[in-house]
């Protein structure tokens, strides 16, 4: 779960971070920008260390897909050790979310993929 976590949480971040921030409200709805802010917020409060490094070098250049990496990693090993900040990273996630449809698409190993369209679904490939 908390790879999945890390994920969204950097899915959500790293075009609100290329959009600088402000201008971020026309380009994914106010919304989504407001939801963006408040997870920025979030991470630069609980990261520290080699995490809190990960994010700024994402703010510095968040189409890096090295830096949105190095952040899902960082970020998805903070979640391990400390679990009990997947709920409030989940409930912030919900409110970057948005309105409207979600389109995902989760790769496994042996090339094996699934596509989900909508909001609250789930998949798990074996």
């Amino acid at each position: 779960m908390s790879v999945e976590l890390a994920t969204a949480a950097v899915a959500v971040l790293a075009p609100y971070l290329a959009e600088a921030g402000k201008e971020a409200a026309k380009a994914v709805g106010k919304e989504s920008a407001e939801g963006a802010a408040k997870l920025l917020g979030w991470l630069r409060e609980k990261l520290t260390g080699r995490a809190k490094e990960a994010l700024t070098e994402l703010e510095e250049a968040p189409a890096s897909a090295l830096n949105q990496d190095d952040l899902r990693t960082q970020l998805a090993k903070l979640l391990e050790k400390q679990p009990a900040l997947a709920p409030e990273l989940s409930a912030l996630l919900g409110e970057a979310a948005g309105p409207g449809d979600t389109m995902t698409q989760t790769v496994g190993a042996g090339g094996k993929a699934s596509m989900i369209k909508g909001s609250g679904n789930s998949v798990r490939i074996g």
